[in-house]
């Protein structure tokens, strides 16, 4: 006699792709690290999307080898659609199998943001540290299952001397954010809990929304530049609007997860237009969603 086999579409792509360690590191811990999520090609490509961003919007295109201009802290938020390689980074196999075991397949992404850290803190980061925090801002105590899993892609390896991130292992169980005192990084009253994680280029850092996770300040000159994604389940107010925006020829390049991702299975969202209020973004006409321009 043999036991009935469990079958699961999310544990059996966890297998295949060999991510069990990291399935239980999120369970036990609270946080994981995939390595070579990335190609070098993909990673080249990001990066430099990622910094010419950066250029247009503030005038100044970031040195990642001298990091001038770039002190401290830096975001720039709405990137997906800006470039092909952000489109193929939010359905990375590995990353994504560990986000649908955290949130289920019909999630949705919330932001793609850029992160740059520079050397100190200065006007962007007082503190010089990022402080500890989680990512799910429902009320107190938090639901026992998952709103949203953030993923960090390293553009560039992140080390502790660049200003690594921090985590609090298994603090995505006290289902609450820290207090005050407990999200200090640095100084007097530093959180002991607080353990650094360090990855290389192309590597995808991931926690569930529970998980407490800060940074510390970079000691060296130089960038260090990630992806943050945040990926919330479909009932969410999103933080970026896609299922308005995305143009027709993203659609069609990329996959129906994509699509499931930027918001096109959704059906809510109505206003005058009748004939829309049951169907699924996708079926819609989205040009008489955009917002007027001029």
């Amino acid at each position: 006699m043999q036991a009935s086999k469990i079958a699961n579409p999310c544990l059996d792509q966890i297998s295949a792709l060999g991510l069990e360690r990291q399935a239980l590191e999120l369970d036990v811990c609270g946080y994981t690290v995939v390595e070579d999520v990335l190609d070098a090609d993909l990673i080249a490509r990001a990066l430099e999307a990622t910094l010419e961003t950066f250029a247009e919007r503030t005038g100044n295109r970031p040195d990642v080898v001298s990091g001038a201009g770039f002190e401290g802290y830096w975001v720039q938020r709405y990137l997906l659609l800006r470039d092909r390689a952000f489109e193929e980074i939010i359905v990375a196999d590995k990353m994504l199998a560990l986000v649908d075991y955290l949130v289920g397949e019909d999630s949705i992404i919330s932001t793609v943001t850029g992160h740059i850290r520079g050397e100190g803190g200065g006007k962007t980061l007082p503190t010089g540290y990022l402080p500890l925090h989680g990512d799910d801002i429902s009320m107190q105590p938090h639901p026992g299952f998952y709103q949203f899993a953030t993923v960090n892609i390293c553009l560039t390896d992140l080390t502790e001397e660049s200003g690594c991130l921090a985590f609090v292992p298994g603090s995505h169980k006290r289902l609450r954010q820290p207090t005050e005192a407990e999200r200090v990084l640095s100084g007097e009253g530093a959180n002991p809990e607080a353990v650094p994680l360090v990855a290389p280029a192309g590597s995808a850092i991931i926690w569930p929304s529970h998980t407490w996770h800060g940074s510390w300040v970079s000691e060296t000159p130089g960038l260090r530049v990630t992806l943050a994604l945040l990926y919330a389940r479909p009932h969410l107010q999103v933080y970026e609007l896609y299922r308005e925006m995305v143009s027709d020829e993203i659609l069609e390049r990329n996959s129906s997860r994509f699509a499931t991702l930027v918001g096109m299975d959704l059906w809510n969202g109505w206003n005058e237009n009748q004939d829309d209020w049951a169907k699924p973004w996708g079926k819609r006409d989205r040009s008489r969603y955009r917002p007027p321009v001029g």
